[in-house]
């Protein structure tokens, strides 16, 4: 990603070059037969991703308490080199989906892990799907594929502005603020600018680790 360089707070208007989401993605299974599993020590998938591609979604079942688990980002099942980790802390109500986002990689082959680090963790998979991709504890299963998606990005980069601390937003009504030139964006929405990860946003949503704005969908 290229960085336009900031020359001081007051400039017009700052660009980076990125892939945003362009609403297309890969779904991991083609059934439509769910269950729970429970995880006992990892649930993987394996997938091939035609486009670039910059966020995974999970869909989280039964949870029987406060949990947590760790998301992995691989070449292969055999692990041979590890693009992404992130870990998640679950609530106890379960029936979440597990955003993982990150700079966008290239089409191709790839396998992600969900390990339970601990508490009781449910995932949903599709027990009709016959794509069999899916592993469990390192092994392959014939048994399900898990219910996930691998949201694509453009092919081409595109230009977005950044948001710097002193724009306005919401038509004027308020500003950026916060001590990050990327801009720390507590109140309002920003379409299409870019902030830090963790950021939180008056609609509910929050900047996750590609520093998108993502709706946090059940």
């Amino acid at each position: 990603m290229t960085i336009g360089k900031i020359t001081a707070s007051q400039q017009d208007i700052v660009f980076v070059k990125v892939r945003p989401e362009d609403d297309t993605f890969l779904e991991t299974h083609n059934g439509a037969v769910k269950a729970n599993y429970y995880v006992a020590s990892s649930v993987g998938e394996q997938f091939t991703a035609v486009h670039w591609f910059g966020r995974i979604k999970i869909k989280i079942g039964n949870v029987n308490e406060a949990s947590k688990v760790r998301m992995t980002l691989h070449d292969s099942p055999a692990k041979a080199k590890t693009y992404y980790e992130n870990e998640f802390e679950l609530p106890a109500s379960g029936f979440i989906v597990l955003h993982m986002a990150f700079d966008p990689l290239i089409a191709g082959d790839y396998y992600w892990e969900l390990t339970r680090v601990s508490g009781s963790i449910g995932i949903s998979v599709v027990t009709d799907s016959t794509l069999h991709k899916a592993y469990i504890d390192g092994n392959p299963t014939a048994a399900f594929d898990v219910e996930s998606k691998i949201m694509y990005v453009t092919d081409a980069e595109e230009e977005r502005p950044v948001a710097v601390v002193g724009d306005t937003i919401d038509s004027g009504v308020t500003t950026v603020n916060g001590g990050s030139e990327l801009g720390k964006i507590m109140v309002g929405t920003v379409e299409k600018n870019i902030s830090r990860d963790g950021d939180s946003l008056a609609n509910g949503g929050q900047i996750l680790t590609g520093c998108w704005f993502l709706e946090l969908d059940t």
